[in-house]
């Protein structure tokens, strides 16, 4: 059987540390980090409809919205860089991009 799972990354260098609830109930809060010291873009694999990302600070405040394409999300990776991203999944019926 094939099992997805419910947040991937496809690059070995960046670590996935947590995935959680947001605090405000709104959507899913994931923090990853980079640790081989190198740069480059990664892809974030969400195993449900995404109707946004945003990467976010520590204290879970959205910044800038993070392109979707396919309920993948596509981040830009510096070394030993430390990213939280909020994953907002689509509500049924509701347009996902």
């Amino acid at each position: 059987s094939t099992s997805q799972s419910l947040v991937a990354v496809d690059v070995p260098n960046v670590i996935i540390e947590t995935v959680k609830q947001a605090e405000d109930g709104q959507g899913v809060i994931v923090r990853l980090y980079e640790n081989e010291r190198c740069r480059g873009p990664a892809t974030l694999r969400v195993g449900f409809p995404l109707a946004g990302a945003y990467r976010c600070n520590l204290l879970e405040e959205n910044g800038a919205p993070l392109p979707i394409v396919q309920n993948e999300v596509r981040l830009a990776v510096k070394p030993y860089q430390i990213m939280t991203v909020r994953l907002v999944p689509a509500l049924k019926g509701q347009s996902i991009r």
